[in-house]
This record gives C-alpha cells, structure tokens and sequence, in this order.
C-alpha cells in the first residue's frame, strides 16, 4: 500500500504542531489548555455525548487465533478501573515478523508500521483487539495510529539505531512520568518485542488510578518527577513485566513512564 499524500489540512496542522514543539513555554500553556478540556469537568459529558450521538464508520477487523483466548470484558474492565491490564502473549512465529521489519532500517522509531508491515496491521486489526476498545469507550473506536518505538533504560541511548524517516516533534523525557492527553477517552495496546524482566530492562510503569477523575492540580502536572510520584502514589506504581510479545493495554491518561 502507498500512503496517500497529506492534504493541505495535515501540512498546516503538523506545521502548527512542530512550531509549538520549538516553543516550550508556549508549548507549555498549549498541553495545559487541551489537557483541562479533555480530562476537566468536559470529560464525562463529552463521553456520554459521542456514546449516544457519534455514528463512527465500523472497523474492519480480522479474525484469528492469536487473542482468541482473550477475555474482552474482563481487560477492559481493568482498563477501566485500574488504566491498564494485561491483554496476552503474541506467537512467536509473529514476534519474529515484527523483529525481521525492525532489523531492515534499525530505526528507533517507526510511524504507521501498519501500512508496510502484515504482522503491525494483523495485530492492531485483531477483533479481539477492536472489541477491547469498543467495550472500553463504549462506542465504536476510530482507529488513530500505529507506532513502532524502541525504548531504553534511562542510562541507555540509541546510539546504534538510525532516527525516524518522520520529523519528531521536542518531547519531555520519556523516562520520566507524564500522562498524554489523546482524547476525552482513549486505549493504546502496546507490545514487549523483549523479554522485559527488570527496570533494567526498558519496562513499562504505571500508576493506577490516575486515568479518572483528575483534579485540576494533577491536570497543571502533565509531568512529575519519581520523588514526587513515590511521595504521592508509593504502593499504586506498577511496573509491567513480561516476555517477549507480551500485550497489555492502557488509558494513556494515566501517569506512565519508562523505566
């Protein structure tokens, strides 16, 4: 498949988007703005408004055996009550894919896998996987992108990978907790293409509970620190482990980190 061109709305929304990225005071203020109208008082209603009213075009899905054993109301009530929860164990046979399309350009990041590789686009097509989002947000989800993206303990670099074909935009330390504000509600499913056995490992972490509910001091914090998280969360930090293809799913509002 060949991507089609960006249409004129795409080159000035990235545009806009890359300048507030080279400005971080304004930057700042511009994260602090959507943050409080996505995850404010607007929140719930919102979400009740595009549950009743939003008629999104159906997802084409594919059916196999890879989540087949995945119990989709059980995950999604974990997202729901925790933001976050172990989904499965990729096949091997397909985590090699996924390693075999990363091996060609070594790059540490890849936007939209899914259009050139089978195996990103089999994965994020999965009905188990659709059906996830659909019980979570409770309206038929709108499929927004794929990454592919190497990540590294924060004493590691990487130094040995070519940077992405796309224009990455100035982000705050990935090692560092922060929650993302994608939408008044959204679910991302990530994939361990490693074993991840320790926090020197690369490994995901989460706090529980912080996806709902955020106080107006908690939205102002779209990062905080580890003393301060531990100060605050202590016993509700979760680090996720697993071996290599393992899935899980997240409410990305939620504080996370790589560790």
């Amino acid at each position: 498949m060949v991507p089609k061109p960006m249409t004129l709305y795409g080159r000035l929304y990235f545009g806009l988007r890359f300048y507030v990225h080279q400005n971080r005071w304004l930057l700042r203020r511009a994260q602090s703005l959507r943050a409080y109208l996505i995850l404010g008082p607007l929140r719930k209603p919102m979400v009740l408004f595009y549950r009743k009213y939003r008629n999104n075009e159906l997802l084409e899905t594919e059916v196999s055996d890879v989540f087949s054993n995945v119990d989709v109301d059980l995950v999604a009530n974990r997202v729901e009550e925790l933001g976050y929860s172990h989904v499965g164990i990729l096949p091997q046979e397909l985590v090699g894919k996924l390693l075999d399309y990363c091996a060609v350009e070594k790059r540490a990041s890849y936007w939209n896998p899914h259009i050139g590789c089978d195996a990103v686009r089999s994965i994020a097509r999965s009905f188990e996987i659709v059906e996830i989002a659909r019980r979570y947000l409770g309206a038929e989800p709108i499929f927004w992108l794929t990454r592919l993206k190497w990540s590294f303990p924060s004493y590691d670099d990487t130094a040995d990978m070519q940077p992405s074909l796309h224009q990455e935009p100035i982000e705050y330390d990935p090692n560092g907790f922060h929650y993302d504000a994608n939408d008044f509600k959204s679910i991302t499913f990530f994939v361990y293409l490693t074993d991840v056995d320790g926090l020197d490992s690369g490994a995901h972490v989460v706090i529980e509970g912080t996806h709902k509910n955020k106080a107006l001091s908690e939205i102002r914090k779209k990062v905080i620190d580890d003393k301060f998280a531990y100060q605050k969360y202590n016993e509700r930090i979760k680090t996720i482990l697993g071996e290599k293809g393992t899935v899980f799913a997240e409410e990305s509002s939620a504080y996370h980190k790589v560790a």
